[in-house]
């Protein structure tokens, strides 16, 4: 019944329903109600939360507004436009093309299955925008792959009025976003996965970075994406604001020749999502993600990079829709037969790895060091001796960390740098690798070789044992069959969990049994 717990009685409603036909009950909730209609009006672009959480369909609005940071609430009032990420509720789209799979007895949505969920989310979000007025938010970023929307609010009072649209089901603050600053092949026993012919032919990996210088020898001296024949860069993408169609930083074009080392045969997407001030945001790396589906059959894709996060330190999986908004792109990314990398960080945090590596479904990379190169120092941690397969004292960790790889010292597309930024490419290669060497397996198939045959390293800061890459090994040794459920709804979501969850279910224990 909302705000009104009563209705008129057969008497009220013949007299129209008059004060002087009501109850003294009646009459206090009528008062009560206008109080809280006349407060809420002097009140909302302050107290947004208080009069929109007093509104009807109660729990969603809450959970909406509540995981909205009080300082973004703050700086609308102070009459400062925001910049948000929309999640639209898609339910009944993913109920739909789950339909639509299991009558073409697909795994993952084909190319018409893709543009029938763009197209409903374009309705869904067409008419729930419809309400808000134009001169309180502006979209900035429609992304055509997802239920979702980048938008400039402009007012509290905008807010509000987002929140009360009934398909909103998460506003998100656009955080910041960097690349994870400061190929050894034998380690990973990627030289015997190529003599082997296993190379990653015919696929495409999307590197989410910097950009790729692509006239270096690495991609094979290419005057523009495809050309001449041969040169692994396939298509180049400008997302953030810097311009340049190679690479203004180099980390990109470090992170993509790691890819091609691992995976010569393979190409590269490249999608630059970073700023000229070398930062990026989580708007624009979600338009990467959705750039990633909506191309996914052209160039087939079968991985998306990210060497990159925001620094936070989670310290388990951010599962929460209403706080982080990489879950939805990770689940459509799933769908389309992707299998998203992301860098672990590099806070020397033992017990948290940052975002978006800490989304379910995204496959974490912390970093080791490939050989004893004595002592090494990165500012804020020393490691005073150093090993092959010794974790580097910078790498995140967690009990839910999903792999490991080289990290420290790879030379690759003309730089040598350090970080799970270039242990992340190493994983995303072999996804390549293996994705072409068995292309009819499942994703969670490909993601099971990898972790049911990395070596196993101990992290002596935390006891953690975790799984380090070994390309050869997930080739050679078939994991234990993966039953695959018919798919329905949101369950691409249970997909996204167990992907997340392999490692610390199925591999990892702490050591000494505890």
């Amino acid at each position: 019944m909302g705000l009104f717990p009563f209705r008129l009685s057969a008497k009220e409603e013949s007299v129209g329903g008059t004060v002087s036909g009501m109850s003294r009950d009646h009459l206090f909730w009528v008062v009560r109600i206008v109080c809280l209609i006349l407060c809420a009006l002097s009140f909302v672009p302050f107290t947004a939360r208080r009069s929109i959480a007093e509104t009807p369909d109660q729990t969603r609005r809450e959970n909406v507004l509540n995981a909205v940071p009080q300082s973004l609430v703050n700086r609308l009032a102070a009459g400062e436009p925001q910049d948000v990420i929309v999640e639209f509720d898609s339910a009944a789209v993913e109920a739909e093309a789950s339909a639509l799979r299991a009558q073409r007895r697909l795994i993952y949505n084909d190319r018409s299955i893709t543009l029938y969920k763009a197209q409903r989310f374009r309705q869904i979000k067409s008419s729930a925008l419809a309400p808000l007025p134009a001169t309180e938010a502006s979209v900035l970023i429609d992304y055509g792959h997802l239920p979702m929307v980048f938008l400039r609010l402009h007012s509290a009072s905008a807010l509000a009025h987002l929140v009360n649209i009934s398909q909103v089901v998460g506003v998100y603050q656009n955080g910041t976003i960097y690349p994870h600053q400061p190929a050894n092949l034998e380690l990973i026993n990627q030289p015997q996965a190529a003599a082997d012919g296993f190379t990653g032919s015919g696929t495409t990996v999307a590197v989410l970075d910097t950009g790729v210088n692509y006239t270096v020898a690495d991609f094979g001296y290419c005057t523009s994406p495809g050309t001449p024949s041969g040169c692994k860069v396939v298509a180049v993408v400008i997302i953030g604001n810097d311009t340049n169609k190679l690479d203004s930083n180099g980390h990109g074009t470090n992170v993509a020749g790691i890819v091609v080392a691992v995976a010569p045969g393979s190409n590269i997407a490249a999608v630059h999502v970073f700023n000229t001030n070398g930062t990026s945001t989580d708007a624009l790396v979600i338009n990467g993600i959705d750039w990633a589906i909506a191309n996914q059959s052209t160039y087939n894709i079968v991985a998306i990079n990210m060497s990159l996060g925001d620094g936070s330190d989670n310290t388990s999986p951010c599962s929460s829709q209403s706080i982080n908004p990489f879950l939805t792109p990770v689940s459509n990314a799933l769908g389309a037969g992707m299998l998203p990398v992301a860098a672990s960080g590099n806070n020397g945090y033992t017990n948290g790895i940052g975002s978006p590596a800490c989304t379910p479904g995204v496959i974490s990379v912390g970093a080791v060091y490939d050989a004893n190169i004595g002592g090494a120092s990165y500012g804020f941690c020393t490691d005073t001796t150093t090993a092959a397969d010794q974790i580097a004292c910078f790498s995140n960790s967690a009990s839910f960390l999903t792999m490991l790889a080289p990290g420290v010292d790879i030379t690759a597309g003309g730089y040598t740098m350090s970080g799970t930024s270039q242990a992340t490419p190493h994983v995303a290669g072999a996804i390549a690798v293996l994705r072409a060497a068995y292309p009819s397996e499942t994703i969670a198939t490909t993601a099971a070789r990898l972790t049911a045959n990395g070596k196993s390293i101990t992290d002596p800061r935390n006891g953690v044992t975790t799984p380090r890459l070994d390309v050869y090994a997930a080739l050679q040794l078939a994991p234990a069959p993966v039953a695959v459920p018919a798919i329905s709804g949101n369950a691409w979501w249970g997909v996204a969990l167990l992907l997340s969850l392999l490692g610390a279910a199925a591999v990892r224990k702490k050591s000494g049994g505890k």
